[in-house]
């Protein structure tokens, strides 16, 4: 039953990273910085549930291959915005 709940739970996560960066997308498509900065809270909200998600299954969470890509898809997503706020200064 674990393994489902873990599955669950990185995959509630995978789904708000995925949507943010939809998100920082149309924001650099529109040039939006209001859109950019939901995606930033998206992006927020997405890695404190990783972290929690982390806690509460330990190693397992660490070595599945679904948790270790949607930490991956965090980080660029996070450069995405950084790139998006370097270049509209």
């Amino acid at each position: 039953m674990s393994g489902q709940n873990q599955h669950h739970e990185i995959e509630k996560c995978t789904n708000q990273v995925k949507r943010a960066y939809q998100m920082i997308v149309q924001a650099k498509t529109n040039g939006d910085m209001d859109q950019l900065m939901q995606a930033q809270q998206q992006l927020l909200q997405a890695e404190e549930h990783l972290k929690a998600t982390q806690q509460r299954f330990g190693n397992e969470a660490l070595n599945n291959p679904q948790f270790q890509q949607t930490e991956e898809q965090l980080h660029d997503a996070r450069q995405e915005i950084e790139l998006f706020r370097n270049n509209h200064r």
